[in-house]
């Protein structure tokens, strides 16, 4: 991507597939029955995780919430940020910019940080 990333994101110590940090870039504000303040972003690398199976072995966008009580997303209020991470099941979800829990899957808790190096000092602390 051209622009410079909103933020990094690693979920070192809960799901390896995504624990290397991850650049992400902001795209859409989503809600749910519950809450309005689901964000949608874009990542790079992309997820790759086979138990997806193969047609979404590589996965480029997620959809992350605040975890904690207090913490928002609009905009992030602290560093670290700690949210869950959810991948799109239904494509709808990108343009109705609300959704079901049908049609996400939470699959990680991940942590937000305003720079790479400190998503690579977190994911660090994880490795074997």
């Amino acid at each position: 991507m051209d622009k410079t990333p909103d933020f990094y994101l690693s979920s070192a110590g809960e799901y390896e597939p995504l624990a290397s940090p991850r650049a992400c870039w902001q795209r859409a504000r989503l809600r749910d029955k519950a809450r309005d303040d689901y964000m949608l972003i874009d990542i790079e690398p992309p997820l790759e995780d086979q138990r997806f199976g193969p047609k979404l072995s590589e996965i480029g966008q997620l959809i992350i919430s605040s975890r904690h009580v207090g913490q928002t997303l609009y905009p992030v209020s602290e560093w670290p940020s700690f949210v869950y991470v959810a991948r799109i099941l239904d494509n709808g979800v990108l343009e109705s910019r609300g959704f079901s829990r049908d049609q996400v899957e939470v699959i990680a808790w991940g942590v937000l940080f305003p720079r790479r190096e400190d998503a690579a000092d977190h994911a660090r602390k994880f490795q074997r």
